[in-house]
């Protein structure tokens, strides 16, 4: 086994003390020769800005609303009674007149119904006139019936003739006297009895008529949706019917433009780059209840217009006069509220304001300003209040 001898251990550790003590002298040098921290705040360059001066000035805003064209009419026609389906007169694309035949239902029963209510009207007629006749002859007999009781009445008196031969004639004037009533009510309710007949003849016409689709005004059939042999209710919609003579566009609009609106205004609509003439025909004044908006629609010749198409008009609102107004541009939104940064000097501060109508790149300011002020323009998202600046002039 080697061992070490006692000078080989004494250099090593005379030379382990010395790299220690060398590595404490370098921290110490280091440590002396470091820079002092400094705990003054190193001063923020100023940021450069484009002010907008506010003013007041005159607007004229308007309001653009986007919505689909569709036809004038359109109507969703059912048959008003159930049946089977008889005959398809039409086909989708064809144009009809109003009151042409479109669809019609096996009508067999309607016309019976229709012959045996005419028949009732006519029975009804001949028993009334039937009535009044035998009401003419009643009449007569009880004349006849109450003379002969007077004449056994004076010989009662007489003891000419007995008790129940005079019972016998009493009680034939009271059988002519009701049949005479019967035929006095009969002829009495005629009239009514006549109109009930009628309105059950009418009734079946009707039916009869009901087995007939129709179109209701002039236009072009968009749709059939019942084949022949069909079974249809009156939920059944058997097709689809529209005018595409003139073309609506339907929108919503807010409060502040159905103010400014009216009836038969004036209105141009862009349909794919091109202008159309169009006049406002419909204002909800009362508003949606859950959208809070009004129901608009605009009419415009079809022109060659195609229903579905997008289409967009800007309507005019109500001209402000003496507003205030900054570029949209400068506002900041920050949960819920709106703030512009004033120029103040060299530093910003930071106000809230309340805007009103937009137009264009500009919007009213309500209240927060005063005219002259000065405000950033742009770029507002990174600016702080009390921010260093440099106006660009």
């Amino acid at each position: 086994m080697l061992t070490k001898s006692p000078n080989s251990m004494s250099r090593q550790i005379i030379l382990s003390m010395a790299v220690l003590g060398a590595s404490l002298l370098i921290i110490l040098i280091l440590w002396l020769t470091s820079p002092e921290k400094s705990t003054e705040r190193q001063p923020v360059a100023a940021v450069r800005v484009d002010p907008y001066t506010v003013r007041v000035q005159n607007l004229q805003p308007d309001t653009r609303i986007t919505g689909r064209l569709q036809p004038a009419n359109r109507a969703l026609l059912r048959f008003e009674t159930s049946g089977q389906v008889r005959q398809r007169q039409v086909e989708p694309g064809v144009k009809v007149t109003a009151g042409s035949e479109l669809l019609s239902l096996q009508s067999d029963d309607a016309q019976d119904a229709l012959i045996e209510a005419t028949a009732k009207l006519d029975m009804e007629a001949a028993a009334i006139k039937r009535d009044r006749r035998l009401l003419d002859i009643a009449g007569r007999d009880v004349v006849l019936q109450q003379q002969e009781v007077k004449r056994l009445q004076q010989l009662d008196s007489d003891s000419l003739v007995s008790a129940s031969r005079l019972d016998q004639a009493k009680q034939k004037l009271l059988q002519l006297q009701s049949s005479q009533a019967q035929l006095r009510y009969s002829v009495d309710t005629a009239g009514s009895r006549i109109d009930s007949a009628k309105a059950a003849q009418a009734r079946t016409q009707r039916n009869l008529a009901r087995t007939t689709l129709r179109a209701p005004f002039a236009g072009t059939v968009n749709t059939v949706s019942v084949e022949t042999g069909d079974y249809v209710t009156p939920a059944t919609v058997a097709a689809e019917l529209v005018d595409l003579e003139y073309i609506d566009l339907y929108a919503e609009v807010a409060g502040a433009a159905a103010e400014a609106l009216q009836l038969e205004q004036a209105v141009s609509v862009d349909v794919a780059g091109r202008q159309y003439d169009g006049r406002i025909i419909a204002l909800r004044s009362d508003p949606d209840p859950k959208t809070f908006t009004h129901a608009l629609r605009i009419r415009l010749d079809s022109q060659g217009l195609t229903p579905g198409t997008l289409a967009s008009a800007r309507l005019p609102l109500r001209e402000l006069n003496n507003v205030l107004t900054v570029p949209v541009s400068s506002l900041l939104q920050e949960e819920g509220n709106s703030y512009v940064f004033v120029i103040e000097g060299s530093v910003l501060a930071r106000r809230v304001v309340s805007t009103g109508i937009r137009d264009g790149e500009q919007i009213v300011v309500e209240s927060g300003l005063r005219a002259g002020d000065r405000v950033v323009s742009r770029d507002v998202a990174a600016l702080t209040d009390g921010q260093r600046i440099e106006v660009a002039e």
